[in-house]
């Protein structure tokens, strides 16, 4: 399939080998004290490579490092549970491996020099800014690891950079795909905009019952809070499109809400104060134009009344030369992405993966360690 991917898009390249490996090694558990010792099982295996307890271990005490740093210092192990935290940490591992047996195979594995090179660039293993030979064997033996296995994932890693730097090669990114980039990113839009919240709406709608009627002796209380919201509606749009900010403000004075002027907004602008999100009706919003009417744009919490007040549009005059390199990198970034997140499903779907999950899962509540400090 390689071969064939070669042949229609031209030989391989590689490049943005990365400069400083040890990092990801350390900081992945290479060199997490007592690694690799007494494991109970293996984790999986992946068309006959297996996936070994301290490597999925290891693993796994990243990924609740990094969930920790999210949410306070603290995970419990029903959150673990209920996010499927270690089944996607296992799904990761095997992904990688599919990737490494794919990429062995189609030649992308590095050769002996380029992992010398790479080890000897390494801090860990310096001396007064040298590579000690000693201080590497030492550190090696002091985690378990025998130089031959620590260059094997010195290798592995190389080689799926190597893959993924050819992958980039795949990534045809032309000058038409920049300025429709562009022709997106910088279509902004400024808005006068209310936003009434339908707790706001019930407010000033009065009681109403469980059901969301008005209680039957309450007077001149619409039926129902989706009544009174069309209601609502019929009265304020009107207000809005016409700049009548103060009648606005007279309607809804128990809701305190008020008639105000957004920043810029774009395709990458999700949020608004006060608003939340607007995603869902973001193409709409966008689309509209200044002179356009006002429109009423329906959120999940409530309704969003907006006219368009200016617009600024594509310039390619106005780009500068870094601009649109930063924007030529980051779309053959998302193609390479897509390419690679193409080839890792159908690989993925014609592997044979098998997994252990007494030690992924845990059996009878039993799981595999989950902090550094196990």
């Amino acid at each position: 399939m390689i071969s064939v991917m070669r042949t229609k898009f031209g030989p391989k390249v590689i490049g943005g080998i990365i400069a400083v490996i040890a990092g990801i090694f350390i900081f992945s558990g290479v060199f997490l004290p007592g690694s690799g010792s007494q494991a109970p099982s293996i984790a999986g295996e992946v068309n006959g490579e297996t996936v070994s307890y301290s490597e999925y271990s290891r693993a796994l005490n990243q990924r609740v490092e990094f969930f920790k740093g999210m949410m306070g210092g603290k995970i419990t192990d029903e959150q673990l549970t209920q996010f499927k935290i270690r089944e996607a940490v296992f799904q990761d591992l095997a992904q990688k491996k599919v990737m490494a047996q794919i990429a062995k195979k189609e030649g992308f594995y590095p050769s002996l020099d380029q992992i010398r090179e790479q080890i000897l660039k390494m801090d860990a293993f310096k001396k007064d800014g040298r590579f000690d030979k000693l201080l590497y064997k030492n550190v090696l033996t002091q985690n378990q690891y025998t130089p031959t296995r620590f260059e094997e994932l010195i290798g592995a890693d190389l080689m799926e950079q190597n893959f993924k730097s050819y992958l980039g090669s795949l990534a045809y990114v032309t000058a038409n795909d920049v300025d429709r980039s562009f022709e997106q990113s910088k279509n902004k839009r400024k808005i006068k905009y209310l936003y009434v919240d339908n707790e706001s709406l019930r407010k000033l709608m009065g009681p109403v019952d469980a059901s969301g009627a008005a209680p039957k002796d309450a007077k001149k209380a619409p039926p129902s809070i989706d009544q009174y919201s069309a209601e609502m509606e019929k009265k304020l749009l009107p207000l809005v499109n016409s700049g009548s900010d103060a009648q606005v403000g007279k309607i809804l004075n128990d809701a305190k809400a008020k008639v105000k002027t957004s920043d810029w907004l774009s395709p990458e602008s999700d949020m608004i104060t006060g608003v939340g999100s607007i995603r869902m009706v973001q193409p709409e919003l966008l689309a509209m134009k200044k002179g356009d009417p006002a429109k009423a744009l329906h959120l999940m919490g409530g309704t969003l009344y907006a006219k368009v007040t200016d617009t600024e549009t594509y310039d390619p005059a106005k780009v500068t030369a870094k601009e649109r390199s930063d924007a030529y990198s980051k779309l053959q970034t998302q193609k390479q992405n897509e390419i690679l997140s193409d080839l890792m499903k159908s690989w993925t779907k014609t592997a044979k993966i098998t997994r252990n999950d007494k030690v992924v899962v845990g059996n009878g509540g039993s799981h595999v360690p989950v902090t550094a400090d196990n």
